[in-house]
Order: structure tokens, then C-alpha cells, then sequence
């Protein structure tokens, strides 16, 4: 029985990484937006934007892999990846750059032990012709309690968004 041809990858870069997520777990690639940042909110968390309507928490997972206590320049290439899933719990990724979208070989992709990165987010390494990247686990990136702590700043925001409302 043949292995089954892996997945494609979105491939992007946040601060010093190269990540890759499963395209299935892409809802949307957004351009940078404006980010409403109240005080007060984890160092990780860039702010919250407004898409169609809607608030959405913005991750930025070159603070949470670096430890950093600022975004570097956000540019005209910066990017806002929309995973699928509740906007509560599943925010927006703050990269720098979407870079493509590819289909690695199967003998490409090296699992990582768990422990090796923050919540073991990072679960394997990518061989790609132009260098590695590391594949992304968007339901490990956050711990349970991060995500509940996530979910009532995001109804925090939406009510401040609500209490602006014009109309």
C-alpha cells in the first residue's frame, strides 16, 4: 500500500522562525490590519482586530517562541493568518511574511519530540529545497489555561467593540 502524499503546507515567517501550518487549518491569509492593543494584555498577545464585523485575537508567535518583549517592524509584507476554529480560542497569527504554499515529499518531515519546543507546538521538521521549517500545531500552541485566559480577553474586546458601535 503506498504512504499517502502529505499535506499541503502554508509556509510564513514569524521573527527569527520558519513555520509551516496544514492549509486545511487555514481559514484565511489577511493583510496586516490595525491592531487595538488595551493595556494590560499578555506579552504574546499583539491586540485585536476587526474582520468584517468580527473581533479577533492576534497571536504573535515570534514573542511567544522568543521570549522578546517587542514586535520588530511590521511592514506592507506582515500578514494575519486566520486558523479555522472559534475566535476566542484560535487566534490570528502576526507573521512577517507568508512565504508559499507547498507539498513536501513524506520522507521530508521529521518528527521533533514533544519537549523540544513551547507546548510541544512544534511537531516536526520540513526539508524543503530552500531551507527548513518547522511544522506548526495550532491546538498546542496554547495551554488550556492560556486559552480560557484568551477567550475572556477576546469577550472583553468584543464588548468594547460593541460599546463603540456607531448606529
Amino acid at each position: 500500500m503506498p504512504n499517502r502524499a502529505p499535506d499541503p503546507l502554508l509556509l510564513f515567517r514569524a521573527g527569527d522562525h520558519r513555520l509551516a501550518l496544514p492549509a486545511r487549518d487555514v481559514r484565511e491569509v489577511l493583510p496586516l490590519l490595525p491592531i487595538a492593543r488595551p493595556p494590560t494584555l499578555p506579552r504574546p498577545l499583539a491586540g485585536f482586530v476587526d474582520v468584517r464585523g468580527e473581533t479577533l485575537p492576534v497571536l504573535a508567535p515570534a514573542l511567544l517562541f522568543d521570549g522578546g518583549t517587542a514586535l520588530g517592524t511590521l511592514d506592507l509584507f506582515s500578514h494575519l493568518i486566520r486558523p479555522h476554529g472559534p475566535a476566542a480560542t484560535m487566534p490570528c497569527l502576526l507573521v512577517d511574511r507568508v512565504e508559499d504554499m507547498v507539498t513536501p515529499d513524506a520522507d521530508a518531515i521529521r518528527p521533533v519530540e514533544a519537549e523540544a519546543s513551547h507546548n510541544g507546538a512544534i511537531l516536526a521538521e520540513v526539508t524543503l529545497p530552500d531551507g527548513p521549517a518547522h511544522l506548526l500545531s495550532l491546538a498546542r500552541l496554547l495551554s488550556e489555561a492560556e486559552r480560557e485566559r484568551l477567550a475572556a480577553l477576546a469577550a472583553q474586546a468584543e464588548t468594547r467593540a460593541a460599546d463603540w458601535a456607531i448606529g
